[in-house]
């Protein structure tokens, strides 16, 4: 017996607001994490300053950079399971209230703390000195052990606000907020300093996130359940995040990407003070800009995902974005070795910022889609415990040890990063194609063909889609254009479609291989092909999916529509399962190029399966053919919507497609 494809939800099932914008709740998150993202590193510049780090002379820049990089991060390692599992046993909201509001009385006063921790470890100091790096770093450590807090329970929250058509468009502008605070905190903290002091700095810092704690206070969230309501407590609650990632290999290869992406980011993050002061003799507003420069490429990324919405399947998206930042990287390396100069540079870093978000949003938006909420926040933190272990591993080894004259290596390092990224992307591009149900060469080429339909044509299934899991299978559709196949292709997850098609279109050089690919079955457009109904016979046979227009060939929507038999012939001889569809919202055209290239906005409507039994025990028969492929037509046409009833032409002899 065929098996059918789970039904999804709706699009208009969903109470949540359609559009993102129209959706306080998210617009709430969206802004709080905006600003809080903003306080997170709105003092470095001022720590940086404290230490007199780009003083001339100092050749330990990057192991500076890099330690206290190490630091703000260190508790997102240490305490992150911890974190993800109390963003699933308390309110999600209020947890993260609390940590703006511990942040925000920390960062207002915090200078006098560290000079007077200075003279108590150094009672030589006199004002004016450069404090040490030990004591520049205990604000970072604090800051970071509640914005380990915060992070968890924002990304758990999220997806119970919107709806989960909505998780690639969220997660993309959340990132791109998230990337504008980092270019505004680099390029503003070295603004602050240089122009009004290092005190001002961190008062506006701590303002930040009281601004942040009260945008949440807004927030009005569904009620949902947590692991308080599983029946889970203690450490084996704490534990069942680690469980449930050790079960699922697809989670575990998720936060391995991420884990490489953090370690990857925290070494060109701490190696651009040094590109600032050893290659371009820059001072503390430039370290702002070049770290703005990679804030900048993060943001277009973001934008350029939110542009694409959910037209860029994540796994694609994550495995292109991987090859594409260490190409980035590599150009950087380039750059710096080979003395290209600050534009070379620059475009490196903006790039590797820009397919990093790639990465970053399809690794996250994945991990929202497939993790149950009520265990998602304890995924989360095992995320960012992995996440941070790599970043901690690269600033530690970066940091820790003092090698002598660092700075120097920097062409080496940049290089042997980007190497790791690309070959990264290069492993997750052959896994997820080897994986693929339709092997290698399929796979691929329904990935290129549902991007080019989500993202020019703007198709959507209304509705579930109904081809059978397994066994035989005629998708029968009407025919407006040429794009018609590849829209079905594109909204059929689980099964390809091979089509009937006109012999002389599978003649064409470049056609005929992908014709061959999906094993399509050319037909004359007139008269009884014997031909090509038994190998159409016997595709079906072998338990495949056949797709044909019954009609014939491309019709007019004012048109009588014409019933061809060929569709009941193969159906009552074959025994497939008949699935109707509908494909509207493509302009009529004769022109095989013309609606490939005009933008449109497709809609398709799968429907149940067509009840042929009053004439499966006449199979040979032609009138029982005919009035077999005049039930499926109709069936078809029953899908369309606001459209006047159609008018039928006689029956022709001649089969269709």
């Amino acid at each position: 017996m065929a098996q059918f494809a789970p039904s999804t939800t709706h699009p208009s099932a969903d109470v949540r607001p359609a559009r993102l914008w129209s959706n306080p709740n998210f617009m709430l998150l969206w802004a709080a994490y905006g600003i809080s993202a903003l306080g997170d590193h709105l003092s470095e510049m001022g720590l940086l300053k404290l230490q007199d780090a780009l003083a001339e002379g100092r050749t330990d820049t990057v192991r500076r950079q890099a330690i206290m990089t190490f630091v703000f991060m260190f508790p997102f390692f240490a305490i992150g399971p911890i974190c993800g599992w109390v963003a699933d046993r308390l309110p999600r909201k209020w947890v993260m209230v609390s940590a703006d509001v511990i942040r925000a009385i920390l960062m207002i006063e915090i200078l006098p703390a560290l000079l007077w921790l200075q003279r108590r470890f150094d009672a030589d100091h006199a004002p004016g000195d450069p404090i040490s790096l030990g004591v520049a770093v205990l604000p970072l450590a604090v800051v970071g052990v509640f914005a380990a807090f915060f992070g968890p329970a924002r990304s758990a929250m999220l997806p119970t606000l919107i709806r989960p058509d909505q998780l690639i468009r969220a997660n993309a502008m959340t990132s791109a907020l998230g990337m504008i605070a980092t270019i505004a905190s680099a390029v503003l903290g070295g603004y602050l300093v240089e122009r009004v002091g290092v005190r001002w700095n961190f008062r506006i810092d701590g303002l930040t996130f009281l601004a942040s704690a009260a945008l949440l206070l807004w927030i009005r969230p569904p009620r949902t359940s947590t692991a308080a309501s599983t029946g889970e407590h203690g450490w084996n609650a704490l534990a069942g995040g680690f469980r449930y990632v050790a079960r699922h290999r697809r989670v575990v290869e998720l936060i391995a990407i991420m884990t490489l992406v953090w370690t990857a980011a925290a070494v060109v993050r701490s190696i651009i003070p040094a590109i600032v002061k050893d290659v371009f003799h820059g001072g503390y507003g430039d370290v702002g800009l070049y770290q703005g420069l990679l804030g900048l490429g993060l943001l277009l990324g973001a934008i350029l995902l939110t542009m694409t919405g959910d037209a860029l399947r994540s796994e694609l998206a994550m495995a292109w974005s991987l090859k594409l930042a260490g190409a980035a990287g590599l150009l950087v390396a380039a750059a710096i070795q080979l003395d290209w100069g600050r534009a070379a540079c620059g475009t490196g870093i903006v790039l590797v910022g820009m397919f990093g978000a790639g990465i970053q949003v399809s690794v996250v938006a994945l991990l929202q889609r497939i993790v149950p909420n009520h265990v998602r926040g304890r995924v989360f933190g095992v995320s960012d415990l992995a996440s941070i272990a790599g970043l901690l591993l690269a600033t530690g080894a970066l940091g820790i040890p003092q090698w002598p004259n660092i700075d120097r290596h920097m062409t080496w390092i940049m290089t042997l990063t980007s190497a790791t990224l690309l070959a990264g992307g290069v492993w997750t591009t052959w896994v997820r194609l080897a994986r693929g149900r339709f092997g290698r060469a399929i796979t691929f080429a329904k990935n290129v063909n549902e991007f080019y339909c989500r993202l020019w044509h703007r198709v959507r299934r209304d509705g579930r889609c109904t081809i059978p899991l397994d066994g035989p299978v005629i998708v029968a559709a009407n025919h407006a254009s040429s794009l018609d196949p590849f829209l079905l292709t594109a909204t059929s997850p689980n099964r390809y479609v091979s089509f009937m098609i006109a012999r002389e279109f599978a003649r064409i050089p470049l056609f005929r291989r992908l014709v061959d690919l999906i094993e399509c079955v050319p037909v004359n457009r007139s008269g009884m092909d014997v031909a090509s109904v038994k190998a159409a016979l016997r595709h079906l046979r072998a338990g495949r999916v056949l797709g044909i227009f019954p009609q014939g060939r491309i019709q007019a929507p004012d048109e009588p529509i014409e019933v061809r038999e060929g569709v009941g012939l193969l159906a009552l001889r074959s025994g497939a399962t008949v699935i109707p569809a509908f494909v509207s919202g493509t302009r009529y055209s004769r022109s095989v190029i013309v609606p490939l290239l005009r933008r449109q906005r497709a809609v398709v409507r799968y429907g149940p399966p067509v009840d042929l039994s009053a004439w499966r025990d006449r199979a040979g028969d032609r009138e029982s053919q005919r009035e077999a492929a005049s039930a499926i037509v109709k069936a078809i046409f029953a899908l369309r919507e606001n459209g006047p009833a159609p008018v039928f032409a006689a029956d022709r002899a001649d089969p269709g497609r």
